[in-house]
């Protein structure tokens, strides 16, 4: 198996962490523009809770437009987003520039999103992007080990959100299931009880619950 240095591991992990972060929240979000448009409340305080994060808006339009666009906020979708495209710019070499031009687009179609009054085009481009970025990164980067820890980053991002939000928790152990799967092909060393904690829920299909998976999850590597 290829190795890959443990500065290139860490960047290549939040990579994937940062890319799924904005596909699944922008998912999340878009839904919660729904729910504004059609005259629905937002629950946005019970959202802040799952997430950990600060809650410090004013009403359901502020949150929707601040947790998306709030260049300030680490919390962010925006964030997120510039975080996504300064390790793929780092990474520039391994995931080759036409990859990362799909980033770039990404980040283009954000700004789009924060000037306009109906955001929804512009957020659905970004999710196309990220999607044409996959792709991409699936055929352009030649190192198996750096596409395996940059879908394993992604798979941790992924099943948090899942726990955190209860969002598309159907589809929970087929992606627990994914991450295993993908981590035996890498040389990340995960940390021994996260592990023992996920393996078990997965292979031997003891109940675990949620917040046990969660940290689990979160903590199944130190990179």
């Amino acid at each position: 198996m290829d190795t890959v240095t443990l500065s290139k591991q860490n960047r290549l992990f939040w990579l994937g962490r940062y890319a799924e972060r904005v596909y699944t929240t922008t998912q999340y979000m878009m839904k919660q523009y729904d729910r504004l448009i059609d005259g629905k409340t937002v629950d946005y305080q019970t959202f802040c809770a799952k997430m950990g994060i600060p809650c410090d808006y004013k009403d359901g339009d502020d949150f929707c437009r601040r947790y998306f666009f709030d260049t300030l906020s680490p919390c962010s979708i925006q964030s997120s987003v510039e975080a996504m495209l300064g390790n793929g710019m780092v990474l520039r070499e391994t995931i080759t520039s036409a990859t990362l031009a799909y980033l770039q687009m990404a980040h283009s179609a954000m700004d789009l999103a924060s000037r306009s009054d109906s955001p929804g085009v512009e957020l659905q481009w970004v999710l196309d992007d990220i999607m044409a970025f996959r792709g991409s990164f699936d055929d352009s980067v030649e190192v198996e080990a750096a596409r395996n820890i940059t879908k394993v980053g992604a798979l941790v991002e992924r099943i948090s959100l899942m726990l955190r939000l209860g969002w598309q928790a159907e589809r929970l152990d087929l992606e627990l299931q994914k991450l295993l799967n993908r981590l035996y092909k890498t040389d990340l060393p995960p940390e021994k009880d996260a592990l023992e904690v996920i393996a078990r829920r997965t292979v031997q299909g003891e109940q675990v619950d949620s917040v046990t998976l969660l940290h689990s999850v979160e903590g199944l590597f130190r990179v």
